[in-house]
């Protein structure tokens, strides 16, 4: 019987001693035979029986896809961790051929579960400069499964694909604004948006699909999205994060913002100051979008002039009006009727203009 042999009944034993110890939790004896090769694709990653690259054995999240990691190592969206190990582990007599192999026992590991692993040729990666590759995924067969997950090549991530001129957040009524401005892009495949509700809390993306950016390009971009799933006196924390080419997701923020509720009702308030010389204020709130026209009318409902007739955004909104008709003329002293109509609410007031 060969080496191999024997290391095959070995690690068939511990994972039926570790199952016996976890009757709660699967085993998944995680390995590559063939080496994991670092960003020149020849070169396998470097590994001792106390030091080497970083492995990660990951579960795939509720979306079933793999997720990159972000700036600073860790998994993103609903990826989660369930264990770790090193190259050369396991693996005694071929420490730098970039071979690994660990039994992971965890809650998650199940039949049916599918998992992946992620490599790093740094024992602890700490940024962008650490390059890293993830295999094919693989689905457990049963509770106790093994599984050689072969070879693949880690990717050099030391690029930054985004050079970025502003990312600010606004509160408004029933929603908050999220927008972003490139001043160049480079191999930059696009964005996603993240949100927690403490500054340090478990982040949730909350853009349903990837925000497509420019890939590459030189020249100023700008990107607007908005959350409308928000809740009134509620502190929210959003992150943006650059995706690029080779799966690297950079994280940009967060920023704060404490979010306002939406109006109830429609209306259109008095004047201010009423009598007026030589100008007034209206103001009005909607309760949603839409297109409003406010127009000002002589008492013989003749118009004078269009203030407003364009699309606007739900809230609080004020109007100045100067006496002045149509053509910029002065209008003379008397009573004058200003009218609202949106989303089929209407509603007029008059006002009295003196000299």
């Amino acid at each position: 019987m060969n080496r191999t042999s024997y290391r095959r009944i070995a690690w068939t034993l511990m994972i039926f001693l570790i199952g016996a110890t976890y009757a709660q939790a699967g085993t998944l004896e995680a390995y590559s035979s063939t080496g994991i090769f670092d960003a020149d694709g020849t070169t396998p990653l470097f590994g001792n029986v106390s030091n080497g690259c970083l492995i990660q054995l990951i579960w795939v999240g509720p979306n079933g896809t793999i997720d990159p990691a972000d700036s600073l190592g860790n998994t993103t969206v609903d990826d989660s961790l369930l264990g770790t190990t090193y190259v050369g582990y396991g693996y005694p007599f071929n420490p730098d051929e970039g071979k690994f192999v660990k039994a992971f026992t965890h809650d998650l590991l199940g039949t049916g579960t599918i998992v992946f692993v992620r490599a790093w040729n740094d024992s602890t990666p700490v940024g962008p400069e650490d390059a890293y590759g993830d295999s094919d995924t693989y689905q457990l067969q049963s509770d106790f499964d093994s599984h050689d997950f072969g070879s693949w090549q880690v990717v050099d991530n030391n690029l930054i694909p985004v050079e970025l001129t502003s990312f600010n957040v606004v509160a408004e009524p029933g929603r908050v604004i999220i927008s972003w401005v490139t001043q160049s892009e480079t191999e930059n495949i696009g964005f996603y948006i993240f949100r927690s509700e403490s500054k340090n809390g478990e982040r949730e993306q909350i853009t349903p699909k990837l925000i497509n950016g420019a890939i590459n390009s030189q020249a100023r971009h700008g990107y607007k999205w908005e959350d409308q799933n928000v809740t009134e006196n509620t502190t929210y924390y959003y992150w943006l994060a650059d995706v690029s080419t080779n799966g690297l997701m950079t994280l940009h923020g967060p920023k704060k913002v404490v979010a306002i509720s939406k109006p109830s009702r429609y209306a259109l308030e008095q004047n201010y100051p009423n009598p007026f010389n030589p100008s007034t204020s209206i103001h009005f709130t909607l309760k949603d979008d839409g297109i409003v026209s406010l127009n000002i009318y002589n008492v013989r409902g003749q118009l004078i002039r269009q203030l407003v007739n364009v699309q606007m955004r739900a809230g609080e909104h004020v109007v100045e009006w100067d006496g002045r008709d149509q053509n910029g003329n002065r209008v003379p002293t008397g009573t004058y009727l200003y009218s609202i109509n949106v989303n089929g609410f209407k509603a007029t007031h008059k006002m009295a203009l003196t000299k």
